[in-house]
């Protein structure tokens, strides 16, 4: 279709621009609204408010979009006259003019009218340093209209401005408030629940007070994580008044789209739940177990350190590009290998003995022996592959330590991520070792363990982003256009550059190996840095940041390293890395949100020089770094570097090809300039964005089922957490009826519905081979034992009140616990099919999906949550399904 009537941009443009030509000839009329200052009383959202009489037109005129609206017109009708406004109030407030580029930003991701409730969902390609911070204000305010045109207040929603990290959302929340608070538009920022995180309990209430606030405004600012988080919390409370989020988020703009749809697609967002020392028998023995675990990762740490023997294991450590693999075959090394690259470890013989001392050839001392080489093994990888500060980091409180690991891409912390398959606990083990228990030190903190914990809520930010279900738009310096398309149904509007771009990209270099390819950097950056010319270092991983800094030390280069160390002032960093004879470096530039401005006498100079050190994983990141550069027609220049030891290069080749070529390129220090070589680097990037583009599109493809269940449970937990009285008893009725519909439809035999439900109504007496006269009958039956609770002449309503929050916290009980269920099949279905699939994969765990939800998950929960509505005095967790009959039938069989 696009061969014929061309992409979103080209059959958008006459239109968009049109509506900016339009904006354009109110703007004289704008800018003559009054600016007297004097005071008046006004009517605020139902509270009187005092003003100015400047305030009093602009939000007389939002007041008035809102009633045109609620009339029957719609944003296209009061797109030209509203834009026209919102910009002035941006000039009052900001003493900026928003460019007609901006204007085109905002008019492309406001979309074109699908029905009277949705627009295209539209995503602004708009490159580094063009102004995106003025465009949120102005999709905002439009969108803002929309979500708060009815006359009664308590259907009002919000807006949600999605950023990438907390810094960016309370800057951009602090700066445009003005501008809102002129138009009578309220604001609010969301700390991340890390910044809130206390043990304190009156701060507590404080900071969940604070928050409850911030959701209430019109506009709320806070990343995708701090909202996601919330979000899937409010979906576990047991008190509708522990809510986050009491006024819903049914627009959304997404800053930095394609790092949080794109790049973090694939990262799960995880509420666990932490097992309770003094709960059920359940939780007793999970913590048991962990005892077990600790204890065993403290034998194994204090045995690789030699604090049991006296004796410290030594280790042969072979670089990750010369390994020795015969020295390695032949047991030729001390206690034990380690492979940097690969984080492979091998014991020596005598370490194997030592570890199986005192055990026999029994069942279950191979199980133990077993257990020991798997904690050897992972406390030797904490040991020589993760570092502290560069892989995670130990952060201390109230004398805890805690590890936090730190995303090797941006270099920032993951606090609600940890390590699987035992190198949580074989980190930790080494931490407290080292500050606890080693000679000489320092015993500053206690290493907390961190605990084993079950998933009560998940999704991934596409899931969330779903749940808008009114308008989502996005900007991002560089689109996808097919996968945001295919994925999301977002289309792509690229925005013209308001000044022409003259930077200056040079060829890519490309060396043997790392150490040639490093030097070539280094040796270009002390060239630049004589010259006081700004050199902007991007890398792929945190790891590769460590190495380029330790080489500018060497070379007495002085540079800023941006790593979780030094998180909080990121956006200083950046700032300032335009400035005169600064050399910064940083992970992936994606999502940092902060333009880099030249400093005096720098333009001079060429401009900011932005130094890629690796190929990412997309074209679409290294475009992003590049972007840093040339900003808004200022002179620029970038490089490239890679070798064929970079992990995409080696990821790509197979059979030894790769050595074979460093082998052969190795010592030259010179770029290789073989095309076939060049064109298998540019290759090895085109096939790991492949690779994860189906990554991605599989993820979607899997979660489709997955987020109806969770739209139904959900729905579910709100209706009960909501109802009030006469809500609760219709509920109830809804899901007797629901229940019944199941028996009935499913075909069931008396004696297989008197199995389920017998212990509730008399079955034999109300039986009829008549499937909906039956049906009938025993919805009235159940509905009369229900309302029989209600009937006695002695409940009075504090009774009434105290049976249905009973109950309601029994249903809320038996919700979670089928969920949580419901979700470890799914993650197990999902493994097993993608192991050994039949057909086609995706259809059917779809299939089985389904099959698992309506046939076992609904009618098991429905069962359960009517035998506590009609049997209120029953215990939780008492209930059991009697199947004596089925096993009877089986056993006659």
């Amino acid at each position: 279709m696009e061969s014929i009537f061309g992409d979103y941009t080209t059959s958008s443009k006459v239109r968009i621009q049109d509506i900016v030509r339009k904006v354009n000839d109110m703007a004289l009329s704008c800018k003559n609204i009054t600016t007297d200052k004097s005071n008046v009383t006004i009517n605020l959202n139902g509270q009187p408010y005092r003003a100015t009489k400047e305030e009093e037109y602009f939000i007389n005129k939002t007041n008035e979009f809102r009633r045109r609206l609620r009339n029957g017109e719609t944003i296209d009708d009061i797109m030209v006259e509203a834009l026209a406004i919102v910009r002035e109030a941006v000039r009052r407030r900001l003493n900026m003019f928003p460019y007609n580029v901006q204007i085109e930003a905002a008019v492309s991701m406001l979309g074109e009218k699908i029905d009277s409730e949705h627009r295209d969902r539209v995503i602004a390609e708009m490159k580094t340093g063009e102004g995106k911070t003025l465009v949120q204000i102005l999709v905002a305010y439009l969108n803002v209209l929309e979500a708060t045109k009815d006359e009664d207040r308590s259907k009002w929603t919000s807006v949600h401005i999605i950023t990438s990290n907390d810094a960016l959302a309370k800057r951009d929340q602090q700066g445009n408030d003005s501008v809102f608070k002129l138009l009578g538009i309220s604001t609010g920022f969301v700390p991340s629940r890390r910044a809130t995180r206390t043990n304190n309990i009156a701060q507590m209430r404080i900071n969940k007070e604070k928050k409850r606030k911030s959701y209430n405004c019109d506009i709320v600012y806070a990343t995708a994580t701090t909202i996601a988080f919330d979000y899937l919390e409010d979906n576990t409370i047991y008190d509708a008044r522990s809510r986050n989020i009491n006024r819903r988020g049914s627009f959304a703009i997404v800053d930095e789209a394609d790092d949080i749809l794109i790049d973090q697609a694939t990262n799960p967002l995880k509420l666990s739940h932490v097992p309770n020392p003094n709960g059920t028998e359940f939780d007793k023995s999970i913590i048991s177990r962990e005892e077990s675990i600790r204890s065993l990762y403290r034998w194994a740490t204090e045995y690789l350190y030699g604090k049991s023997t006296k004796r410290p294991l030594k280790a042969t450590i072979f670089d990750q590009y010369y390994i020795n693999r015969e020295k390695i075959e032949y047991n030729e090394f001390n206690d034990y290998a380690f492979i940097k690259e690969s984080k492979e470890v091998f014991l020596s013989d005598r370490v194997l003995r030592e570890i199986g001392y005192g055990l026999t050839n029994s069942k279950e001392d191979d199980e133990i022996y077993n257990a020991r080489l798997f904690a050897l093994i992972n406390c030797i990888k904490a040991k020589e592959g993760f570092a502290n500060g560069v892989e995670y980091k130990v952060e201390e409180k109230d004398g805890v330590g805690s590890i936090i690991i730190i995303d090797q891409n941006l270099g920032r912390k993951k606090y609600s991520n940890k390590y699987k398959g035992g190198m949580q606990e074989a980190i930790e083990a080494k931490e407290e070792f080292l500050e606890q228990d080693l000679p000489g030190a320092r015993k500053r903190y206690h290493v907390e363990y961190s605990r084993t914990v079950s998933t009560t809520a998940m999704c991934t930010y596409p899931d969330f982003i779903s749940t808008y279900d009114r308008h989502v738009c996005g900007m991002t310096g560089t689109s996808d256009e097919e996968e945001f398309r295919e994925l999301y149904g977002f289309q792509t509007y690229r925005v013209r550059e308001r000044k022409r771009n003259i930077r200056i990209d040079e060829e890519r270099e490309v060396y043997a190996t790392l150490k040639e390819k490093h030097a070539a950097i280094i040796e270009e950056v002390r060239r630049c840095s004589f010259t006081g010319q700004p050199i902007l270092i991007g890398t792929t991983s945190l790891r590769e940041s460590e190495i380029i800094s330790s080489l500018l030390a060497q070379n007495y280069i002085r540079h800023q390293l941006l790593n979780a160390n030094n998180e909080e002032e990121e956006n200083q960093i950046i700032e300032g890395a335009g400035m005169f004879g600064t050399v910064t470096i940083a992970t992936n530039m994606a999502g940092r949100g902060t333009d880099i401005k030249l400093g005096p006498g720098v333009r001079e100079l060429g401009g900011l020089y932005v130094i890629g050190t690796s190929n990412n994983k997309s074209t679409r990141i290294d475009r992003q770094l590049k972007g840093r550069a040339g900003r808004q027609g200022d002179p620029g220049k970038t490089k490239y570097y890679a070798s064929l030891e970079d992990d995409l290069v080696k990821e790509y080749y197979k059979g030894g090809v790769q050595d074979s070529l460093v082998d052969h390129y190795r010592g030259r220090g010179r770029p290789i300039t073989n095309k076939k070589v060049l064109d298998a680097v540019d290759s090895s990037q085109s096939s790991r964005e492949s690779k994860d583009k189906a990554i991605r599109k599989s993820n979607e493809m899997f979660s489709t089922s997955f987020k109806q269940h969770r739209r139904i449970i959900y729905e579910n937990r709100n209706l009960v957490l909501d109802s009030n009285l006469d809500g609760f008893m219709n509920m109830v009725k809804g899901i007797i009826t629901k229940y019944v519909d199941v028996l009935i439809n499913d075909k069931n035999s008396k004696d297989e519905v008197k199995t389920l439900i017998g212990h509730l109504v008399d079955v034999n007496s109300i039986y009829s081979e008549d499937s909906q006269i039956f049906r009938q009958k025993l919805i009235f039956a159940l509905w009369d034992v229900f309302r029989s609770n209600f009937s006695q002449s002695n409940v009075t309503n504090k009774e009434v009140k105290a049976y249905v929050d009973n109950v309601r916290q029994k249903f809320l009980n038996v919700i979670d616990q089928y969920w949580l269920s419901h979700i470890e099949y799914l993650e197990d279905l999902r493994t097993t099919i993608l192991i050994n699939p039949i057909g086609d994969p995706y259809k059917e765990y779809e299939v089985e999906s389904i099959k698992a939800f309506t046939k076992d998950l609904l009618p098991s929960m429905y069962n359960e949550m009517i035998t506590y509505a009609l049997r209120p005095t029953m215990k939780y967790g008492s209930y059991r399904i009697d199947y004596s009959f089925k096993e009877e039938e089986n056993q006659v069989l």
